[in-house]
């Protein structure tokens, strides 16, 4: 007989193994499911459950059987109205299989020295419990938020550089824009130099000489 719970098997007893598969099966969850906050689970249909689940995971259809395991194990029964149960236990807990392995199976030397002996202590232990899954998901949540708080820096650089950036391209076509407003001047001023040169060029008077004086003359007798 076990008398130090140092002395517990390394694994879950294959009962509390085949209970968390059946309460994460999501097949039966109109028939048994976790809670809402995943540290007990309910019975939703005590007939469905004895019925189509029972016989599927321990191989018979004893609902009060499958009770007395539960309260072997330590569970506790949390509400009772009428078809539906809801039992719970300090290490059964959605999505934290590895504690498994500290739901024990009661025998009477161990509760002698070592359960607690009232319920007010029970309750000790699964607030305890709940309170270190508690710290667990803070941490989690505070790395979560370190990260959210480097990426949204890294974001900040990055719009303040595109905003430098978008900040030279505007300068750079404003200057564009005033070169091309001041083409039509150029423009001009070359039209009009241009114009100007050829009004002031002096213009060559009109012929009204006589060139027959100084033209060679020709005999208009021929030798016979």
């Amino acid at each position: 007989m076990i008398k130090n719970p140092e002395e517990r098997p390394a694994k879950p007893n294959k009962f509390i193994l085949r209970a968390y598969e059946m309460v994460n099966n999501p097949k039966f969850s109109d028939v048994i499911s976790w809670t809402e906050t995943g540290y007990s689970f309910a019975i939703l249909n005590i007939t469905q459950f004895t019925t189509k689940v029972l016989p599927v995971y321990f191989k018979h259809k004893n609902f009060s059987s499958f009770v007395r395991q539960l309260n072997m194990y330590d569970f506790h029964k949390e509400r009772d109205t009428g078809d539906i149960q809801i039992y719970t236990h300090s290490s059964f807990i959605r999505g934290h299989p590895e504690k498994l392995i500290e739901v024990h199976r009661k025998t009477t030397e161990f509760l002698t020295d070592n359960a607690p002996s009232s319920n007010l202590e029970k309750k000790y232990l699964l607030i305890n419990s709940r309170q270190k899954l508690l710290q667990e998901k803070v941490t989690s949540l505070e790395q979560s938020y370190k990260e959210v708080s480097n990426y949204n820096q890294l974001l900040m650089s990055q719009i303040i550089q595109c905003m430098d950036r978008e900040q030279k391209i505007e300068q750079l076509l404003m200057g564009f824009i005033q070169q091309i407003k001041e083409i039509p001047s150029s423009l001009e001023s070359c039209y009009l130099n241009v114009m100007g040169s050829t009004i002031s060029r002096p213009v060559n008077p009109p012929f009204t000489g006589d060139f027959s004086h100084s033209l060679p003359q020709f005999s208009n007798k021929y030798p016979s």
